[in-house]
């Protein structure tokens, strides 16, 4: 393997910034507190009585199998991260879930470009100190690989959400859970979301299923479509009020009756902009307003709600991968405000593991796909195309460009064309030594 092959999905599209900035967010909300061990994009991050654990995910270099644990202090810092147990194997961009004493952890992708694409399950139980003990390997896997996908437990069952598997999937599977933790098998369900769902954002209330946003399946876009059901037999997944900014790699989570959808990326552009929802007596979200910036523009962090308190946690965006926390409040309005900042908490965020351009080649082509330049490079070992953002760009020039990730059969809205493979990059650059 190549010693940098891992710049998956969380870098997949950098360039500008979007910073949306009021005078209303001239005094920022965010404190940083505790920050983890290492730097996680695409990891799992849950939440649980007060411990909050991040779970595999990519470093910038690797996909890893490590664990790490924090508790949530008195004054709402974080206690100093610790190591926790190991995954059987790497994983990043699966989905996590917690269940009556076990965290289970299904699906996701490693190696390069994330291109193995996982069905196994594993779950570890949540032992008295906080901290998770061995990960079992499940006896049934996922009917299908899903990297990206979500995964929700509730009455009894755990489902996975949405993914890809090769194609950008809209089916739901679930197993039940037995009482001893253990899954029985998993089933593909008859109701699909509304549409294929891939590095979306979910959350949950005691009753309803909430997804937000993702990857478009056409143009590689972000999505804005939101859907929502309650989990339980004959129900259906429907629409609701879209997103005012299209976006994946985002993160969702609810809070006293309403939906927060944060950060991601859609095409060149990384999001730091918060949009809340209004959850009605039935279940529905009404329109989507912003509210509180995030802290930076960001994608592929996890988020956790604990009380009043949110936690944002690791992420990646064009400058690389972080090993940061923040916290905020929630306030009456549905916004953020800041807590009291405690000893623990620092300031100035720092990436710890900066985007490394690995790749070389001279252009063959170059084609303008409006948000994104489409360009074939002669690598010396071969020619592929790539998709980034859209720069003034001509055959002859040489470029590098990161690792990105490869998506086969895919089409271009923009070019009405269809391309057997392409890879998607965060970075490019013309090559100065050129």
């Amino acid at each position: 393997m190549r010693t940098r092959t891992h710049r998956i999905l969380s870098v997949i599209l950098a360039g500008c910034l979007y910073t949306s900035f009021t005078a209303a967010q001239a005094a920022s909300p965010w404190n940083q507190t505790a920050p983890l061990i290492t730097a996680r994009a695409g990891a799992s991050i849950v939440g649980i009585d007060g411990v909050i654990y991040a779970i595999g995910g990519v470093d910038g270099t690797h996909f890893l199998n490590s664990s790490e644990y924090t508790r949530i202090q008195n004054d709402g810092s974080l206690a100093p991260w610790r190591a926790g147990s190991a995954l059987n194997e790497e994983r990043g961009f699966f989905g996590v879930a917690a269940y009556q004493g076990y965290v289970y952890a299904a699906g996701g992708g490693k190696d390069a470009n994330g291109g193995t694409l996982l069905r196994s399950v594993e779950r570890a139980p949540i032992l008295g100190d906080g901290g998770l003990g061995p990960w079992q390997r499940e006896e049934h896997e996922l009917r299908l690989p899903r990297r990206c996908a979500k995964l929700v437990a509730m009455g009894g069952y755990l489902y996975a959400l949405g993914g890809y598997s090769g194609a950008l999937l809209a089916s739901v599977e679930r197993a039940p859970i037995h009482a001893d933790g253990s899954l029985g098998e998993w089933a593909l369900l008859e109701a699909p979301l509304t549409q294929p769902r891939y590095i979306h954002g979910a959350a949950r209330t005691a009753t309803h299923v909430y997804i937000a946003g993702g990857h478009a399946q056409q143009g590689g876009g972000g999505e804005t479509a939101v859907e929502w059901r309650a989990m339980k037999d004959g129900e259906a997944w429907r629409s609701a009020a879209p997103l005012q900014h299209g976006r994946y790699g985002l993160s969702v989570v609810s809070h006293a009756a309403r939906l927060y959808a944060m950060g991601g990326l859609s095409g060149a552009t990384f999001y730091d902009v918060i949009e809340t929802s209004a959850i009605g007596a039935g279940g529905a979200p009404g329109p989507w307003q912003k509210t509180t910036a995030l802290p930076l523009p960001l994608a592929d962090f996890g988020a956790v709600v604990a009380g009043e308190q949110l936690y944002l946690i690791g992420g990646t965006n064009q400058d690389g991968y972080y090993n940061t926390v923040y916290s905020a409040r929630f306030d009456a309005r549905g916004g953020l405000s800041a807590a009291a900042a405690s000893p623990a908490d620092t300031a100035a965020p720092a990436p710890v593991k900066r985007v490394q351009l690995e790749h070389a080649g001279v252009i063959t082509q170059a084609l303008d796909g409006g948000m994104y330049i489409y360009l074939e490079v002669d690598t010396g070992a071969g020619r592929e195309w790539l998709a980034a953002a859209n720069m003034a760009l001509r055959t002859g020039e040489r470029v590098r460009y990161s690792e990105g990730i490869m998506m086969r059969d895919f089409f271009s809205k923009h070019l009405q064309r269809r391309f057997d493979a392409i890879r998607f990059v965060g970075k490019l650059e013309k090559d100065s030594a050129e």
